[in-house]
């Protein structure tokens, strides 16, 4: 039996066997591009959590690190009360909190901790002074406080410069 006798007798074999061979191929190249096209769409989410969470804790730091500096420079009367808005920016955090996974560990720990740090700062104005007449989102510390304030503001600012180092160092490995 030569070998064209036998491809002509399994004929149907071999051409089903050719075909499945195909098929086989077909999905298995199919999976990876979409196991590839899910890693890069999973890496450009990490990027875009990692550049809006530096963005908005930059701007609480700054804001912090400015205001504090202002009391404990341009204070005329210590009679002189100040009046200081309780917002927190943090709408970025609060509409990311379902994806935080994608960080690190370490980024995770960091960024929650800078966040309850910014709470914990709201919880400390609360307490240390009066709601403001100008309305429920201000507080107003007395003159005698703004030293206080100014160590409040300062304390809350080294978790936050933590979690945008490690942010900063994310971004760089991307």
């Amino acid at each position: 039996m030569t070998f064209w006798n036998a491809l002509e007798t399994f004929q149907t074999l071999a051409v089903g066997f050719v075909g499945f061979t195909g098929v086989i191929i077909t999905l298995f190249v199919t999976a990876k591009a979409a196991h590839d096209r899910r890693n890069e769409e999973r890496d450009h989410e990490k990027k875009v959590l990692r550049i809006a969470l530096l963005a908005e804790l930059n701007i609480n730091r700054d804001t912090l690190s400015e205001n504090a500096a202002i009391l404990e420079t341009d204070r005329s009367d210590p009679n002189d009360a100040v009046v200081v808005p309780t917002d927190r920016m943090d709408d970025v955090y609060k509409a990311f909190i379902p994806r935080i996974g994608l960080l690190s560990e370490d980024e995770v720990g960091k960024v929650m901790k800078a966040y309850l740090s910014l709470e914990t700062y709201n919880a400390k104005l609360f307490l240390q002074g009066l709601s403001a007449q100008s309305g429920p989102r201000h507080v107003k510390v007395s003159g005698n406080d703004i030293v206080v304030l100014a160590g409040i503001m300062r304390g809350t600012l080294f978790p936050v410069d933590e979690a945008i180092k490690v942010l900063r160092i994310g971004r760089k490995h991307e």
